[in-house]
């Protein structure tokens, strides 16, 4: 009978310990859900900020769409649902030590015996035969499953190593057989290390939504790249920061790659290698050990600037050759110009006091909507040709038809077709309707000399990027600036690039006139910049010093190269 007593007892302690850890692990998951509401509201006001990245880029793709996702929801309901397994499985262990020795008594004493352990054991959780899932862990996995675009994105990227952490071979170990608390502690490993990935990428933006807004550090929840805690966002800004000056010192040397780049850059570049929205299929060969010279030869055979002339389909069909200035833009100019400066829109170029060195020169080239008035200090006072992309002439907020940015100098507009170069498809369907307007523009003002680049040449430049570089690159057009570099070394001696690799005061701020920051204006998101600029970098011939002080690259003209025929 005393037996039997003390037996009751220790049932009745088990049951009680149960009841006691549930309490508390419901309570716990309540509590913190509802402490990280105003945290996650935060989040998601950070995320919408973010949104701007893919119109810096000129193109609404799929970095946009990733940043506008509420991340922060689904990653606090993970971790709870994570922690309170865990102290259920916990208890379920602890209630089963506690009662192996009344459940073995009473096997012993009776047939039948063990069904109240079963029982006991459906109190406090399922148990599972091996390989059958719960069906919260079925909604789990739904759940919590990997974006398929995301997959893609990074498998499409191919086999370059561009920094992220791979696991290494491990046990050969099949997965059928492992026990399933051996199956469930992997999912959980795998969720976290998705959360952890995510958490980071969420920081990130946080940062720079809060550098936009110009407001404090707030403190930071989320690990930082190298697997510590940031003490604030500051911190985590800080460190962003200088891995992009990190970047730029390379890029002196002419020694960058991909994987030098901040976690959110690479997934940027990854999205828009899934999305391949021009449908590019390079086929070429791919060399990186070309000389200086070997390079600017291949710009010069292979490059040669076209525009619209209105000869083809379907542009014909609408008289465009009357339409089209009668002299072509390579021989506007004549002769072309001795010395030329190409002045970039980078915010490293406030308080440079270059403004005087570049009126200078025979001809300048400015991009899009930068102005002069009011910066003539750091970029100088005169224009003489300016390229626009689509956006310029289609979106009202520019002003094109009466801006004086765009009046009595030589307009140049440029608009991504496919990479296949349809002109039909392309008339139809431009990024930007572009045509328009300049039907608009050229009949009201004939005598402006105003032309559309023709995309075989934008897709000639992109080929020869790609040709250089073993890694995989944006499947995106050039930007504006590697356009323009092109355009002044086929109708100058001399070209002097500003800012277009960053000096010593390299900045996030996008372009000295307008107050967004953004390390992708300067490393490329959209745009195959960084592959651009190390190109450049690759044929530079001025002195270091230039490039450190002044952020000045020398560039021969493709009329003083003398290449073997």
């Amino acid at each position: 009978m005393k037996s039997s007593l003390k037996q009751w007892r220790r049932l009745a302690l088990g049951l009680m310990l149960a009841w006691v850890l549930l309490f508390l692990a419901l309570f716990s998951y309540f509590m913190d859900s509802r402490v990280e509401e105003p945290r996650a509201a935060s989040a998601l006001l950070a995320h919408a900020e973010s949104r701007r990245l893919a119109s810096v880029a000129n193109h609404q793709g799929p970095v946009a769409a990733a940043a506008a996702k509420p991340g922060p929801p689904r990653l606090h309901e993970h971790q709870h649902r994570t922690q309170s397994q865990a102290v259920l499985r916990a208890t379920s262990s602890a209630v089963r030590a506690l009662l192996a020795p009344t459940a073995h008594a009473a096997a012993a004493r009776a047939p039948g015996g063990g069904d109240e352990d079963v029982s006991m054991e459906q109190r406090v959780g399922p148990s599972l035969e091996p390989g059958q899932a719960s069906q919260e862990a079925l909604s789990q996995e739904a759940v919590y499953s990997p974006d398929p675009q995301n997959l893609a994105a990074w498998s499409s990227f191919g086999t370059q190593d561009v920094g992220f952490r791979s696991d290494g071979p491990g046990p050969a170990r099949s997965r059928e057989n492992r026990i399933p608390e051996e199956e469930e502690e992997d999912e959980v490993a795998e969720e976290d290390e998705e959360v952890r990935q995510q958490q980071e990428e969420e920081e990130e933006e946080q940062g720079l939504a809060r550098r936009r807004r110009g407001g404090g550090g707030s403190l930071s929840q989320s690990r930082g790249a190298a697997g510590g805690r940031w003490e604030n966002s500051d911190d985590l800004e800080d460190y962003y920061f200088s891995k992009s000056k990190s970047v730029v010192k390379q890029l002196w040397q002419g020694r960058v790659s991909a994987g030098m780049l901040s976690p959110r850059l690479q997934k940027a570049m990854k999205d828009y290698m899934s999305a391949n929205k021009h449908r590019v299929a390079y086929s070429g060969l791919r060399q990186t050990q070309r000389s200086a010279k070997q390079l600017l030869c291949q710009l010069k055979r292979h490059v040669r600037v076209r525009t619209l002339d209105g000869s083809e389909s379907p542009f014909s069909e609408m008289g465009w050759r009357a339409l089209v200035p009668e002299r072509p833009l390579e021989r506007l100019y004549g002769s072309g110009f001795g010395s030329c400066a190409v002045v970039t829109s980078a915010g490293a170029i406030l308080h440079s006091a270059l403004g005087k060195e570049i009126d200078s020169h025979d001809a300048v080239l400015r991009f899009n909507a930068a102005p002069t008035e009011g910066y003539e200090q750091d970029v100088g006072n005169k224009t003489t040709i300016r390229i626009i992309n689509s956006q310029i002439l289609a979106n009202p907020k520019h002003h094109f038809n009466s801006s004086s940015l765009y009046k009595n100098v030589t307009l140049v507009a440029w608009d991504p077709a496919p990479y296949a170069v349809n002109l039909h498809k392309w008339y139809m369907s431009p990024d930007y309707n572009l045509f328009s307007p300049y039907v608009e523009h050229r009949k009201r003002f004939p005598s402006q000399p105003f032309y559309i680049l023709h995309p075989r040449f934008i897709w000639q430049l992109w080929d020869v990027i790609q040709g250089n570089t073993l890694e995989n690159i944006q499947p995106n057009p050039p930007s504006s600036g590697f356009i323009g570099i092109l355009l002044m070394m086929a109708l100058c001696e001399e070209v002097h690039v500003y800012e277009y690799i960053p000096s010593v005061r390299q900045t996030d701020l996008c372009h000295y006139h307008e107050r967004y920051f953004d390390a992708a204006c300067t490393l490329g998101a959209y745009h195959p910049l960084l592959f651009e600029k190390m190109l450049v970098q690759r044929i530079n011939t001025g002195p270091a010093r230039d490039l450190r002080t002044k952020g000045k690259v020398t560039l021969p003209g493709f009329s003083t190269v003398q290449c073997d025929p």
